[in-house]
């Protein structure tokens, strides 16, 4: 997601938009969104200065971590971040960017990407585990069958 930053007006405003998952690179194994991830910002600007708070909505396609079984599970996720213009070479001090400038995104002037923050939400709210319910009962660990379903065939069957 792109933001022209002659677009963004001094002090606070709002920006909504839909974004396609594939334009901001999720491609996570296991999981797939479903449609668009809608996007929605506060911006507050003070000259090349932005701080950007921003709520997303996205439906994961996942597959449950104890039955195997594909679900769909909705996201809402917040996130923030902090953006000011890259200093010029003539500016910057002889060692570059320092560590400390970590948390900032820098821009040029012209354009704020901000597609790795989108990103990067979604990944880490996504579950390690991915679970249909909390209360899965998940497979059989002999026969395979889905205890979801019912008991299975191997019920009662002494483990030998």
């Amino acid at each position: 997601m792109e933001l022209k930053l002659h677009e963004i007006e001094e002090g606070q405003s709002r920006v909504e938009a839909e974004v396609p998952a594939q334009s901001v690179g999720i491609q996570a194994q296991d999981v797939e969104l479903e449609g668009p991830i809608r996007v929605a910002l506060s911006l507050d600007r003070r000259g090349d200065e932005i701080w950007i708070r921003g709520t997303l909505h996205a439906i994961a396609l996942q597959q449950c971590s104890r039955c195997l079984v594909d679900f769909s599970q909705i996201l809402e996720l917040e996130f923030e971040v902090f953006c000011a213009k890259l200093p010029s070479a003539r500016t910057m001090s002889p060692k570059g960017l320092d560590e400390e400038d970590g948390g900032v995104h820098f821009h040029d002037g012209h354009v704020l990407s901000i597609d790795s923050e989108i990103r990067e939400s979604v990944l880490l709210g996504l579950p390690m585990r991915p679970l249909c319910r909390e209360s899965c009962a998940g497979l059989c660990p002999r026969c395979g069958e889905d205890r979801n379903l019912g008991a299975c065939r191997c019920v009662g069957v002494a483990a030998g």
